[in-house]
């Protein structure tokens, strides 16, 4: 964490673990909702709380020896008979806020359909740009998931894609759906992942947080709304600012899902920018780790043949997208020169060029004919080319193991 940044006010004063053990408590309420202002939250705190909702059902799966075949329909058993650690988890995951919006979230949906190379570029910048965290970073590098030398990094991509492609069908994100119920699997996986990391034993940054924190998380808010409606723009889309702020949106109500508590999301776009420029700055500092990660990314969209499997160009676009003026909560950095990706001018003249001249043809998705395609049809266009990635082998989404150790055990 950045010295210079780190919390003085009130909400920070105390020893440390008294902090973390106060926001822990309200990290098991569910679905609680108690906003301070972004000057105000204990952001050194809330990096040490992980999901406790999440680790007691965990546990008490273990215990049960529920942890083999379907998880969440494993946790839902649980639920049924009445066990607290369910019932809390599922009230936390089912709630929705006093901020959400069902009619905003249509809309960034809308503009996201619309939008395909927009949302198929978007992992060239918005993956490395949590890099940014040394913590996330070390978590990545240590499950092995979407880093060098994994035979399957296409596949965790593709997976990786269910999801987000996944939260454009609004009515499939509503507590219940099977979008939803995705995210769901994904917050269990998180959760064992971590537990698994302190099981080990060798998590090295304990002195800074927990792995997957509750600060890791909520951070993850802009990058995967804000940032990606930047690059949807970087590549010729026409968004509102309504579009704008509903895709925004459906990525606070992620975050949510995932357990990342309301006080770090906040209730309006505003309060949201202001924390997660705090939050940003809070975390961004160079490692060897997340350059490593970053140039995995690059190599693997290469691979998979972007561009005509082009590294110039691959390199070129992951520049283009991490600039300063796409990565406005952190003001004062450079998120291309923290994670070490070396400049190439022609081949980034080549992709600006390009950027402005595909404003020219999405001028016609202003037409409502369009609007009306991509509305019918965006979605499922979207959900076929994650299926041909996956080959037909659906997602399991179950803890990854921790430097050889299985964590869905």
């Amino acid at each position: 964490m950045n010295p210079a940044l780190t919390p003085t006010t009130p909400a920070a004063t105390g020893p440390l673990v008294e902090r973390v053990t106060e926001l822990t408590d309200l990290a098991r309420i569910p679905g609680a909702e108690v906003y301070l202002s972004a000057d105000e939250v204990d952001y050194e705190a809330w990096n040490h709380v992980g999901d406790p909702l999440a680790e007691d059902l965990v546990e008490l799966m273990r215990r049960r020896k529920m942890m083999g075949g379907d998880l969440y329909a494993n946790a839902r058993a649980l639920e049924t008979e009445g066990a607290p650690e369910a019932i809390a988890f599922f009230a936390d995951v089912e709630t929705l806020p006093t901020w959400f919006d069902i009619d905003a979230l249509r809309l960034g949906a809308s503009m996201g359909r619309r939008n395909p190379l927009g949302m198929n570029i978007g992992m060239h910048s918005a993956l490395p740009f949590t890099y940014i965290d040394p913590a996330t970073s070390e978590v990545m590098g240590s499950t092995g998931r979407l880093s060098g030398g994994s035979s399957d990094y296409r596949r965790r991509m593709m997976e990786t894609a269910t999801a987000f492609v996944g939260a454009l069908d609004v009515d499939g994100m509503l507590p219940g759906g099977e979008r939803w119920i995705v995210w769901v699997r994904i917050r269990l996986l998180h959760t064992m992942i971590r537990l698994g990391i302190h099981r080990g034993g060798r998590w090295p940054l304990a002195n800074k947080g927990t792995p997957i924190s509750q600060l890791a998380t909520a951070a993850c808010t802009y990058i995967f709304g804000q940032h990606r409606v930047n690059i949807i723009e970087f590549a010729g889309g026409v968004v509102t600012q309504e579009e704008r702020d509903g895709f925004a949106l459906m990525w606070r109500w992620v975050s949510r899902i995932q357990g990342a508590n309301n006080q770090l999301l906040g209730r309006t776009h505003a309060e949201e920018f202001a924390l997660q420029s705090r939050e940003h700055q809070c975390f961004y500092e160079p490692s060897a780790r997340g350059a490593e990660l970053t140039e995995y990314v690059i190599a693997g969209a290469t691979d998979m043949g972007h561009f005509l499997g082009s590294r110039a160009i691959n390199q070129a676009l992951s520049r283009q997208l991490l600039a300063p003026r796409m990565t406005a909560t952190i003001p004062d950095g450079d998120l291309r020169e923290c994670l070490d990706v070396a400049p190439l001018p022609f081949a980034e003249a080549v992709v600006r060029t390009v950027s402005v001249l595909l404003k020219i043809p999405n001028q016609l998705t202003r037409l409502k004919v369009v609007r009306d395609y991509f509305d019918r049809n965006g979605q499922q266009i979207l959900d076929r080319a994650v299926e041909r990635g996956l080959q037909g082998v659906k997602p399991e989404y179950r803890g990854t193991p921790v430097d050889g150790r299985p964590t869905d055990q």
